[in-house]
C-alpha cells in the first residue's frame, strides 16, 4: 500500500473537438495541464514541454470512469523547432540571460543548418536568423572583448550566412522578403568594417531592385536606412590613428570633439527625405510624410543649417496640427481715473488657461515630443524666448500626461494600408524625459530673480536623473548590447550637460559661497595654491566625465568654465589662460570656441582700458591671488583678433551676436556708431531674455550718456542696478537685510558686486552734479557696502582664507 497517495489529475468530461482549438496564433499549444503517458518517446517530450486544452477549464468531472480521450500529436521535425528556438530564447539586451540566450540561439542555428536535405525556406531562414544573431553579437562588441570567446570569428561566419542566404533567396521567388533583410544587414557589416561607401551603395542597389509590387515598407526601410548611414559620422581607422597624432596648428586643434557627417552627405541625406516624402505624400501615407519632416528638420539643427530650419519647422508643425502665438511679457494696467481704488482688482484679467493639442497615436506622440524640443533648441538658439515658452510649455503638458508611456521601448509602429506595418526606432523615451530638462534649463536664459528657471530646471534635472539611474531601462528583445552602452552614455551626456548648466547660472549669479571647495584644478595648470579654488559644480563636473570616459568631449567647455570664473573671482591672467585652453581644445567655428575667443578679447581690452586709465596700479582692486599678467600682449594684434572674432560671432547665435556688437562697440571710434550698436546688442539680449548680458549692455549704454543725458543715463542705471543686484537674490525675502547706518546688520546680497559698485559710483556722481545731498549720503553707505564686498572678492583664494575653509 502507498503511504504517501497522490491525487488524482482533474479530468474533462467532453473531448476537445480539434488541436487548432486549442492553440495559439503562433501554433503552439497554451494549456497548462498535462497529458496522460504515452508509449511514443516524442510524444511524452511534447505532452511534457506543452499542453492540448483550452484556456478555460471545463465543468468538474462527477466520476473517473473513462479517460479523456485526447488528440494525435505529431513530433516537431528537429529543423522548424531549432530554427524556432532563437525566438523562444530571446532577451532584451539588459537581462541577466542575455548573454546565455545569444549562446544558445547561435547554437540552435548552427546545428539546424547542419542538418541534411534542409527546406529552401528552413535554411534560408537559419541563415538569416544566423546573420541577424552575429550582428547583434558584433553590434555588442562580443567579438572584440577576450572575455567573450564564443564570439570570437562571428564576422565570418556573419558574412558566410549573408552571402548563402542571399543565394537562395535569389533562387526562390517566394522568399524574396529575406533578401531585403539580408542586403540590410550586409550594409550594416559593411558600415562596422569602415567600408562606408560600399555600404551606401548596397542600399541604393537594394533600392533601385525594388519592384513595384514589394510591400511599402521594404522600400522606407531600405530609405531609412540609407538616411541613417548618410547621417552616421564617417570613422575610419585611419581617422582614428590621425586624430591621436598632435595637429600642427593649435586654433584647429580638435581630437575631442564628436566628429560630423560632411555638408555633401547632409545634402544627400536631405535629398532621401525628400524621396521619401514625395513617395509617401503620392501613396497617401501622412504618417509616413510626417516622420520625413521631423527627421528634415532633425538633420538640419545636427548640423547647424539654420537658415532652412524655420521652413523645416512650420511644414513639420502644420502636418501635426500645431500653431503657436508668440509669448508676451504681461504689463499691469493702471485702472481709469473714475473708479477709486477699491476696484483695482476688478480690473485685473484672469489669466486664460492654456490648452494643448494631446495625441494618442504613440507615433504621432513621439514625432511631437522630438519636434518640441527641436523646436526649443531652435528658437533658443536664435534669442527668441517668445516663441521658446508656448513650445516649451506645450513639451511639459505632454510629458505630464505620460505621454512617454506610449512607446516605453523606444519603437514606434506606423500602419500601413497594404502589407506589414513600418517599425521605426526612436529616441528612447528615458533620453527624452532627461532632455526635456536640459532644454527647459538651456532655453530660461534669465538667471535674475530668487529662484530663477534655468537653475531651478537644472537642479530639478540633477534630482531625476539620480533618481532614474537606478531604475532598469526597457529595451526590446531584437535590441543589442550597442543600443545599451549608446542609452547609457547618451543619458551620461545629458548629465554632464545638466552640471555645466548649473555652474554656467551659480557663476552668472556670484554664488561663491555655496559653490565654492578647495581643490586643485587640471585644466590650466595653476602653480600657485591660491589658484585650486574651483566651484564644486565644477568638480562634479570634472568626476562625472571622468567616470564615464567622456572626460574629452566636455574638456574645451570645463576650460570655458573655468575662465569664466576666474572672470568672475577678477583673475585676469588665470581667465586669459583658461580661455585660450578652451579655444584650443574646441572644434573651430564651434560656440564653445567663439566664445572662448570672444571671452579672451573682452579680457584683453578691459585689461588695456584699465591700464590707459591707473597706469602701473591698473591691478589695484583685483584678486590679490592671480598670476602676473603677461606683458607681452600688444594692444594692436587683440585689435586685429578682435575683428576676426567679431566675424565668428556672425550667425553663431543670438547670444554671442549680442556679444559681437558690444565687441564692435568697444572697438569702433565714433561714438555714434558705438551707440547704434550697443541699441542692437540691447535689442538682441531683450528678446532674448538675457538679463545678465543686458545689464552689462545698459551699464555701457549709460555710460555714454552720463555726461549728456543724465536723466536718460539715470533711468537706465536704475534697471542696471536691479538687474546687478537680482543675479544674486536670496531664495526667500527676509534672507538678508540692512539697518541703518550705525546699527548691526547681516550681509546684504549684493549680486554682482563689481558691477553693482560701479554703478553706485555712477549714480553719485549724478546725485553730486544736482546737489542732492541726502541721496549722496544714502549713496555712500551703498558704495561702502558695494566696496566691501569687490575687497572680500579680491582677497579671496588666499592661502590663509584656504587654511581658514578647510580647517
Amino acid at each position: 500500500m502507498d503511504e504517501n497517495p497522490r491525487p488524482l489529475k482533474r479530468q474533462r468530461i467532453q473531448p476537445e473537438p480539434s488541436l487548432s482549438a486549442a492553440t495559439d496564433d503562433a501554433g503552439w499549444s497554451s494549456d497548462l495541464t498535462s497529458l496522460p503517458s504515452s508509449s511514443n518517446p516524442a510524444l511524452q517530450a511534447r505532452a511534457s514541454s506543452f499542453s492540448s486544452s483550452p484556456l478555460k477549464p471545463g465543468p468538474q468531472p462527477h466520476s473517473q470512469s473513462e479517460p479523456e480521450p485526447q488528440p494525435e500529436l505529431r513530433p516537431l521535425p528537429p529543423s522548424v523547432l531549432l530554427v524556432n528556438l532563437p525566438a523562444l530564447l530571446a532577451h532584451p539586451p539588459n537581462h541577466k540571460y542575455y548573454v546565455h540566450s545569444l549562446v544558445l540561439s547561435l547554437t540552435a542555428l548552427r546545428k539546424c543548418l547542419a542538418l541534411p536535405a534542409l527546406s529552401p525556406d528552413i535554411e534560408c531562414r537559419a541563415w538569416t536568423g544566423l546573420a541577424e544573431l552575429g550582428m547583434r553579437v558584433i553590434a555588442g562588441g562580443f567579438s572584440q572583448s577576450e572575455e567573450h570567446a564564443w564570439a570570437k570569428g562571428i564576422e565570418n561566419e556573419v558574412e558566410k550566412a549573408l552571402s548563402r542566404g542571399s543565394i537562395i533567396a535569389q533562387k526562390h521567388p517566394s522568399l524574396r522578403a529575406y533578401k531585403h533583410q539580408l542586403a540590410l544587414l550586409q550594409a550594416q557589416l559593411s558600415q562596422w568594417q569602415h567600408k562606408t561607401k560600399f555600404a551606401r551603395n548596397q542600399i541604393r542597389n537594394l533600392i533601385s531592385s525594388l519592384m513595384p509590387t514589394d510591400p511599402p515598407h521594404v522600400l522606407y526601410s531600405a530609405q531609412l536606412a540609407l538616411i541613417s548611414l548618410l547621417t552616421a559620422p564617417v570613422t575610419t581607422p585611419k581617422a582614428t590613428a590621425d586624430v591621436v597624432t598632435p595637429t600642427d596648428k593649435p586654433q584647429n586643434h580638435s581630437p575631442l570633439t564628436t566628429p560630423q557627417p560632411t555638408r555633401q552627405d547632409v545634402h544627400a541625406a536631405l535629398a532621401v527625405v525628400q524621396e521619401l516624402e514625395d513617395r509617401a505624400v503620392a501613396q497617401k501615407h501622412n504618417q509616413v510624410a510626417l516622420l520625413a519632416r521631423v527627421l528634415r528638420t532633425r538633420i538640419l539643427v545636427a548640423a547647424g543649417m539654420w537658415s532652412e530650419v524655420r521652413d523645416a519647422l512650420q511644414r513639420a508643425e502644420a502636418a501635426l496640427g500645431l500653431s503657436y502665438e508668440a509669448a508676451s511679457t504681461p504689463k499691469p494696467r493702471k485702472p481709469p481715473a473714475s473708479q477709486g481704488k477699491g476696484n483695482t482688482q476688478t480690473q485685473q484679467q484672469p489669466i486664460p488657461e492654456q490648452t494643448f493639442i494631446m495625441f494618442e497615436d504613440a507615433f504621432e506622440a513621439s514625432m511631437a515630443v522630438h519636434l518640441l524640443i527641436l523646436s526649443v533648441v531652435y528658437y533658443t538658439h536664435g534669442g527668441e524666448a517668445a516663441e521658446v515658452s508656448p513650445r516649451l510649455s506645450h513639451l511639459h503638458a505632454l510629458l505630464d500626461s505620460e505621454v512617454l508611456d506610449k512607446f516605453p521601448n523606444g519603437h514606434v509602429e506606423i500602419v500601413l494600408p497594404t502589407g506589414p506595418s513600418l517599425v521605426v526606432q526612436v529616441t528612447h523615451p528615458r533620453i527624452l524625459f532627461l532632455l526635456a530638462f536640459l532644454v527647459s534649463s538651456a532655453s530660461k536664459r534669465d538667471a535674475v530673480g530668487r529662484r530663477p528657471k534655468r537653475k531651478v530646471f537644472a537642479s530639478e534635472g540633477l534630482t531625476v536623473w539620480n533618481t532614474e539611474a537606478v531604475r532598469e531601462i526597457s529595451f526590446c528583445t531584437w535590441a543589442s548590447a550597442g543600443d545599451v552602452h549608446e542609452v547609457e552614455e547618451r543619458l551620461a551626456r545629458i548629465k554632464a550637460d545638466l552640471l555645466s548648466e548649473l555652474t554656467a547660472v551659480s557663476i552668472m549669479r556670484s554664488e561663491f559661497d555655496i559653490a565654492e571647495q578647495a581643490c586643485p584644478s587640471n585644466i590650466c595648470h595653476t602653480k600657485d595654491a591660491a589658484d585650486k579654488v574651483l566651484a564644486q559644480n565644477l568638480n562634479d563636473l570634472i568626476a562625472h566625465t571622468r567616470t564615464y570616459d567622456i572626460f574629452p568631449l566636455f574638456a574645451a567647455r570645463i576650460a570655458l568654465h573655468h575662465g569664466h570664473l576666474a572672470h568672475a573671482l577678477m583673475k585676469p591672467a588665470r581667465a586669459l589662460r583658461c580661455y585660450r585652453a578652451a579655444a584650443y581644445h574646441a572644434e573651430r567655428g564651434s560656440f564653445v570656441h567663439v566664445a572662448a575667443s570672444a571671452g579672451e578679447v573682452a579680457l584683453c581690452v578691459g585689461v588695456q582700458r584699465r591700464k590707459a586709465s591707473m597706469g602701473d596700479a591698473w591691478m589695484q582692486g583685483l584678486s590679490e591671488s592671480d598670476d602676473p599678467w603677461p606683458e607681452d600682449e600688444d594692444m594692436e594684434v587683440h585689435m586685429e583678433r578682435g575683428l576676426e572674432v567679431v566675424k565668428m560671432c556672425r550667425g553663431v547665435g543670438g547670444s554671442l551676436e549680442a556679444v559681437a556688437q558690444v565687441l564692435e562697440a568697444c572697438f569702433t571710434d565714433e561714438i555714434l556708431k558705438a551707440k547704434q550698436h550697443l541699441k542692437h546688442a540691447l535689442e538682441l539680449a531683450t528678446k532674448a531674455q538675457d538679463n545678465h548680458l543686458r545689464a552689462l549692455v545698459l551699464a555701457l549704454i549709460a555710460a555714454h550718456y552720463l555726461h549728456t543725458a543724465g536723466e536718460h543715463a539715470r533711468t537706465m542705471l536704475l534697471t542696471c542696478e536691479q538687474l546687478a543686484a537680482g543675479l544674486g537674490a536670496p531664495p526667500s525675502k527676509g534672507t538678508t537685510s540692512s539697518g541703518p547706518p550705525g546699527t548691526q546688520s547681516t550681509n546684504v546680497m549684493v549680486g554682482n558686486a563689481p558691477l553693482g559698485l560701479w554703478v553706485g559710483e555712477r549714480f553719485m556722481e549724478l546725485f553730486k552734479r544736482a546737489g542732492k545731498e541726502a541721496r549722496v549720503q544714502k549713496q555712500t553707505i551703498v558704495n561702502a557696502q558695494l566696496s566691501k564686498a569687490v575687497s572680500d572678492l579680491a582677497r579671496r583664494g588666499l592661502p590663509t582664507d584656504l587654511q581658514g575653509s578647510t580647517s
